[in-house]
């Protein structure tokens, strides 16, 4: 469990599903993705993020705002390993419902991730991408510190080559950047 100033990020429990469904299946929280999920891809999906807690320790934590009591998304880690020029790689990912869009729960959440991922698990790089007009993830990821390289920016292998969603842009942060940052700035 990670906790922060207003969330606790935790492993996932039976009841969150409910709540994770109801995101995946809504049309403006799926807007940068191919398509909403139903809930067996919800279920599938959960059962993947646990594989990934067992496999590496470490995955998709539950975010559930401490004056809420709820599941209303997640942040977290996980590898991927589609074919792409970066990869494979860890990855720090959300996903929140609008409800809580705007609170700066994103960057929090992942502030605390990255510090996990980077002094706890010991990783060397994360990167973070999204699509190319996915403008507010990609503000979180430079609230976070991520940088981007034009030169990193791929077509998604996991979309048709011509989709609106393909182009996208690659964000990292290594380890050796984010030590550098914390001991000298106020991160």
């Amino acid at each position: 469990m990670i906790r922060t100033e207003r969330l606790i990020l935790r492993r996932w429990d039976t009841s969150d599903f409910e709540f994770m469904a109801a995101i995946n299946a809504d049309l403006d929280i799926m807007k940068y993705f191919p398509s909403v999920q139903d809930e067996e891809q919800t279920r599938q999906l959960i059962e993947k993020i646990e594989q990934h807690f067992k496999k590496y320790g470490f995955g998709l934590y539950a975010v559930e705002p401490l004056n809420f009591k709820q599941c209303i998304g997640f942040v977290g880690l996980n590898y991927t390993d589609f074919k792409a020029h970066f990869t494979p790689a860890c990855e720090i990912g959300w996903r929140l419902s609008k409800e809580h869009w705007g609170k700066g729960y994103a960057t929090e959440a992942g502030k605390e991730v990255l510090k996990k991922a980077f002094l706890d698990f010991n990783l060397d790089n994360i990167v973070s991408f999204t699509s190319k007009i996915n403008m507010p993830s990609i503000k979180v990821m430079e609230r976070l510190g991520l940088k981007r390289d034009l030169k990193d920016d791929f077509i998604n292998p996991k979309l048709p080559h011509n989709h609106i969603l393909a182009p996208h842009v690659l964000y990292r942060l290594s380890k050796a950047e984010y030590i550098n940052r914390v001991t000298h700035s106020h991160y």
